[in-house]
């Protein structure tokens, strides 16, 4: 017995061997053949033999020793002996390992091999691995068997072309005289075998006579049968049909002539698919979340820890079936025992995994595309703490009062939360300040430390931290701490005295430098470092609590702190040999004493790998910081001066941070608060208006279906015949298949709802999509059952659902004027557009040479549309009013731009400069109204541009807008050009057409850059300039935390195990690091950054939008593109383009089918170039009034495209 792996490793150089033998026994017969087939040649021809059964027997004689070569190659066994031995010639290294592995055989009561033997299978498959023992039996050998094969076959053939002349007219001869009578009709496929649901091609044939017409009768045995008529193909004696799709067994035959054939059957099979699944989630118990079913779903998403039951109904029984996770081992399902074709299997949650569901019958017959699955796993982060006051590290008096704030959150709920304190010392104290918060709160932690009652001396160090207990997923208690804060207690008096001039005071600190009095500087320099120590030991202790390899993952940075520990103490011993003052002696003795108590505990730390000597060398720091306190001065001179020498830094960073501290208030830095809250809100609206999109999406499908469920129901009832009837249930099938489809997008759109970013804001909106999604799969339901009127109800439920969800998303994600703003941007745009019509038709008639009696009617009509412009216009300044003041509180700078825009409008009298042209109009004095309207049309051009400008304070940049949809446009286009030109498609239209029409998009780009580059020049430069000045900003600050500045310790922190700045800063960020970020954090790598629906194989290589896992980010950034366009019409069109591409995507994912690459150049590829060339045009237009843009370039009809396209390549065709 041969292991699996073994013979999985064999079975190519037996499959090797089989070949081999099969090719030198064709030969052999091929030849033989020939020989035969030569020799009666020769014999007919010497000897004047003839036979008509010559070819026929020579050619049974060779297919029966072909049946039989190929039989004998098939039953014969694989001589594994034989394979040993050819491979242990080719590779002498393994000995008799192989033929040892080959004669094992199972030797205990349960069949299975004993461990040795497994060893010597193992080995010999390792090498393998390593070797190629497919050259045991070399290509040359085979090529060579195959050659011989080719030509012993050729001479076959040629023996047959040598005798067919003679065997021609010998049959000839024999059948003179007997012509054919009547009809003889060849049907295929006659009895036939075919999948359900495939369309099956009838073709009749017929040799000698041709009947004039051919009728197709078919339906299921004993039933009614359809009539089809038979169409002839051209002058060949075919005529053929195609049963559109059969759903059962079916009897057909075919009448002709009077006469018909025998019946034929097409039997009628299924291959294994899947019907529905549903999971049932069991969360776990720390997230106090219920139990949840998920009905007929591809993707779920659950918490860590959450035990997953799947259930799969199967349109048929399987006789193996499994689900084969993208990487990883499979997982075994089992079936239900009271209904074969369902299947179950449960799994803990812990990771994120894709799967495909394999499955195959009892005939051998697979599923042809196996569905997939996405469980997204979303992780149990631990709490999120945010220092908010003081946030930094202050001095503090004896009889102070500190206030201490935080917010705390997390994603399932607190169990705990308060701060702890602690005198250098002392024992520490545990303030608990909260407990039992639910999921999505986020309570502030606020404390009033009071000094006094500490009994706290000068100079003397308090120490504090925040922390939050819940409970992580192996379900214990969990805490989180953040940063450790010093708020160092100062003397009472601490006395500044003004020097003499500055410059005698620097010489006097350079003689003082020169001749080496450094003790306070040295002092400083001490407390700096060894309060970086403290802070990178509690880093160090707070990762190893939370990292799964303890102390042992912070071996690099253990030894950093204790090598710069030692230095320290070093220093210090140097310091107390210069010591003068006996105090500062005393100080830096007792400092030292506590360095090597800590540097004994951090040397046992690190040879124990235990965390437990760390709590006992934080307070030895402690209190060696405390005595280095003491060597601050009491007594300081100051000078004003523009420059300090670096030996000066530390003490005029001590001296800003007290005068800072005078003014201190109870919030952190607000700049960086802002920039923060500003990128969290970037963040938070592109996921609102990913959602936003996605739900007017889902909305606008439903209502489309809603339609066409209403046009599909009247057309089944007004049905006359069957084939109308079976076309309108294929309709049904598709609408069922597209209502799936919108159940899939759904799903996204809740995992994405679920992300730890958008949880907490999108809970209500959650819960209402879930209740939607249930009405789409009520009307899928309803389709497969045929009730199309309870299909249509509940598409309708699910329409009005998802627009309500829409409206108030809208509401949500836009300024409370943003959509009124657009209105009459847009309204003002087409009033100036369409006054413009009217002076260039005004203009017309007024050059008319000869005035014609349809003149009068021109002018009435003009007249007619004077006066529409003045209700337009007069509604449109309503409007303007009625924002204006309602933004006045909160929008003043868009309520004052309006009001300077209707106060402009009306000093110019353009209402009453179109009422007259109006009348000037209907009287035909047509140059004094040319004059009037001349200025009526400059007002409203002025009302234009001062709504432009309005809008812009609140939609922002139309132009930055446009420029960044062209980018996002260019990349979209690129990605899908050489997905096309990767797959073979058709070839892409030239770039180098004269007229441009048919150019690349790179070259437009190009284009459409140098027509820009006046007037953005200035544009583009300003975003560079504020963000150079913005890194001078962020340098600078870091400048200021490198000069020992107290406040800034947090915003630059690295990890200690960062060598080269450990031992000069040793904070970490104020969010902790571990914690979770404000994106996301590690949620990024299990849901955000990846296609959990549709990216999960590539079937068959390659990256491109649409057949890989690029799909979903390359849809999502066409929504994005969506949402910067301002006018409808061009977001309409992206619309458009996706629509298709998901369609195409659908088919790709549920059929295996590639796309049709010129389909995708025309549908896709080219609607976006074109629409990328209109938004080119657009930018061109509002860059600048001196840009000149073509004013002849306007979109051509979609009725006209393809001819103008047409046009275009003749053109370029032409003789140059």
């Amino acid at each position: 017995m041969i292991e699996q792996a073994l013979r999985e490793q064999l079975r190519p150089i037996v499959d090797r061997r089989r070949s081999l033998d099969m090719a030198w026994r064709l030969s052999v017969y091929w030849l033989l053949a020939g020989i035969a087939g030569i020799l009666l040649f020769a014999a007919g021809r010497l000897g004047g033999w003839t036979s008509p059964l010559a070819i026929p027997a020579l050619c049974v004689a060779v297919a029966l020793m072909t049946i039989w070569a190929l039989f004998r190659s098939r039953r014969m066994q694989p001589d594994y002996h034989a394979v040993a031995r050819d491979i242990e010639q080719q590779h002498p290294d393994i000995k008799a390992l192989l033929l040892a592995a080959i004669e094992q055989k199972p030797q205990g009561p349960d069949g299975r091999l004993g461990y040795l033997q497994m060893q010597v299978i193992r080995e010999a498959v390792v090498h393998a691995t390593g070797h190629d023992w497919l050259q045991s039996i070399s290509a040359k050998r085979l090529a060579l068997a195959n050659l011989a094969r080719m030509a012993a076959f050729s001479l076959l053939l040629f023996a047959l072309v040598l005798m067919w002349p003679d065997f021609h007219r010998s049959s000839s001869s024999t059948t003179a005289g007997t012509p054919r009578r009547g009809y003889s009709v060849t049907v295929t496929p006659g009895d036939a075998e075919v999948e359900r649901g495939t369309p099956v091609v009838i073709l009749a044939r017929f040799e000698g006579r041709i009947p004039p017409s051919a009728t197709l009768r078919f339906g299921p045995s004993g039933k009614d049968q359809q009539q089809m008529p038979l169409t002839r193909s051209l002058d060949d004696p075919v005529f053929g049909g195609i049963i559109p799709e059969v759903g059962s067994d079916v009897v057909y035959h075919v009448e002709y002539a009077g006469k018909r054939t025998r019946d034929y059957t097409i039997s009628v099979y299924q291959s294994p698919e899947l019907v529905r699944a549903d999971a049932r989630i069991t969360y776990p118990a720390y997230t106090k979340l219920p139990q949840k079913v998920v009905e007929d779903t591809r993707q779920i998403s659950v918490v860590e820890g959450s035990e997953v039951v799947l259930t799969f109904t199967l349109n048929k029984a399987v006789t193996t079936a499994r689900l084969a996770p993208k990487s990883g081992i499979a997982v075994g399902l089992s079936v239900d025992s009271e209904h074969p074709n369902v299947l179950t299997t449960s799994m803990t949650a812990t990771q994120s995994q894709q799967y495909e569901l394999q499955m195959a019958d009892a005939q051998g017959r697979s599923n042809k595309m196996p569905p997939r699955f996405v469980i997204d796993v979303h992780k149990n982060l631990p709490p999120e703490l945010k220092p908010v006051f003081p946030n930094n590290d202050v001095a503090v008096s004896p009889l102070e009062e500190l206030t201490l704030e935080a917010e705390v959150s997390d994603d399932f709920g607190l169990t705990g939360y308060g701060v702890t304190y602690t005198l250098a010392g002392a024992e520490s104290r545990d303030m608990a300040l909260g407990s039992g918060e639910t999921a999505g709160e986020k309570p502030q932690i606020r404390y009033l430390l009071a000094i006094e009652d500490l009994k706290a001396q000068p100079d003397q160090l308090l120490t504090y931290y925040f922390w939050a207990d819940d409970v992580g997923p192996d379900g214990k208690p969990r805490r989180v701490a953040s940063d450790i804060y010093f708020a160092e207690v100062r003397p009472f008096e601490e006395v500044f005295r003004e020097s003499q001039s500055f410059q005698d005071r620097q010489n006097q600190q350079q003689q003082e430098n020169q001749g080496g009095d450094q003790q306070n500087q040295s002092g400083d320099q001490l407390a700096r470092v060894q309060k970086q120590i403290i802070t990178a030991t509690w880093n160090v202790k707070q990762q190893a609590n939370r990292s799964p390899g303890g102390i042992d993952s912070q071996k690099g940075d253990m030894e950093v702190i204790r090598e710069s520990q030692a230095g320290v103490l070093e220093q210090a011993r140097t310091a107390l040999t210069q010591a003068e003052d006996p105090a500062s002696a005393q100080a830096l003795q007792s400092a030292a004493r506590h360095m090597e108590t800590s540097l004994d505990h951090l040397t046992k730390a690190s040879e124990s790998a235990s965390t437990a000597e760390l709590t006992p060398a934080l307070g030895a720091e402690q209190s060696a910081y405390q005595e280095l306190l003491k060597l601050r001065q009491r007594e300081h001179q100051v000078a004003q001066g523009r420059n300090a020498s670096r030996a000066n830094n530390a003490n005029s960073a001590q001296f800003q941070q007290q005068l800072q501290q005078l003014e201190l208030k109870q919030q952190e830095n607000r700049y960086e608060t802002q920039r923060l809250a500003q990128n969290q809100q970037q963040n938070s609206r592109r996921e609102d208006l990913q959602a936003l999109n996605r739900l007017r999406d889902l909305a606008r499908r439903q209502n489309e279906m809603s339609n066409r469920l209403r046009e599909a129901e009247a057309a089944l009832r007004q049905a006359r015949d069957e084939q109308q009837k079976q076309e309108i249930l294929r309709e049904l099938k598709r609408l069922r298949d597209e209502q799936l489809e919108a159940m899939r997008d759904v799903d996204e759109l809740q995992q994405r709802m679920e992300s730890p970013q958008n949880r907490q804001r999108m809970a209500d909106a959650r819960q209402r999509l879930d209740d939607s999604r249930s009405q789409i799969r009520e009307s899928a339901e309803a389709l497969e059952q045929g009730m199309v009127s309870r299909a249509q109800t509940s598409a309708t439920r699910a329409q009005r659902q998802l627009e309500q969800m829409r409206d108030e998303m809208q509401r949500r994600t836009s300024s409370q004027f943003t959509e009124e703003m657009r209105n009459m941007r847009d309204q003002a745009q087409q009033l100036d557009e369409r006054q413009n019509q009217i002076a260039d038709e005004m203009g017309q008639q007024l050059d008319a040479k000869q005035k014609t009696l349809s003149g009068s009617d021109v002018n009435r009509e003009l007249a007619d549309r004077i006066d529409q412009q003045k209700e337009s216009m007069q509604k449109l300044l309503e409007e303007m009013k009625n924002v204006s003041e309602q933004s006045e509180a909160s929008e003043p700078l868009l309520s004052r731009k309006l009001y300077d825009t209707l106060r402009e409008t009306s000093t110019e009298n353009v209402d009453k400069a179109l009422q007259a042209t109006g009348e000037l109009l209907r009287r035909s004095f047509l140059p004094q109204a040319q004059e009037i309207e001349r200025r009526a049309g400059q007002g409203i051009e002025e009302l234009r541009k001062g709504v432009e400008e309005a809008a812009e304070s609140v939609l922002g940049d139309e132009t930055e807008s446009l420029r960044l949809a062209r980018q996002q446009l260019d990349e979209l286009i690129r990605q899908a050009n050489e997905e096309a030109a990767r797959a073979g498609g058709r070839a892409r239209r030239q770039t180098d057409d004269p007229n441009g029409q048919t150019a690349s998009a790179s070259d437009q780009q190009r284009q459409a850059d140098a027509q820009q580059a006046r007037a953005g020049e200035g544009q583009q430069d300003r975003p560079s300039t504020d963000q150079s000045q913005e890194g001078r900003q962020s340098q600078g600050t870091q400048q200021a935390q490198q000069g020992g500045s107290p406040r800034s310790p947090r915003d630059g922190q690295q990890r200690p195990g960062d060598r080269g700045q450990r031992a000069q800063d040793g904070r970490q960020n104020p969010e902790g690091r571990g914690q979770r970020t404000e994106d996301g954090g590690q949620r990024a790598q299990d849901g955000t950054t990846r296609d959990p629906q549709s990216g999960q194989w590539d079937n068959g290589g390659g990256t491109g939008p649409l057949t890989s896992e690029e799909y979903r980010q390359w849809s999502d950034r066409l929504r994005d593109v969506e949402e910067m366009l301002p006018e409808p019409r061009l977001r309409d069109e992206v619309a458009r383009v996706r629509d298709r591409a998901r369609d195409m995507r659908a088919e790709f994912t549920r059929h295996g089918k590639e796309p049709q690459w010129d389909l995708v150049q025309t549908q896709i590829i080219d609607p976006l170039t074109e629409l990328r060339q209109r938004v080119s045009e657009k930018l061109a237009q509002l860059q600048s009034e001196d840009t000149l843009a073509p004013i002849d370039r306007d979109p051509v009809p979609d009725r006209f495209s393809e001819r103008v396209r047409t046009y275009f390549e003749n053109l370029g065709q032409g003789d140059r």
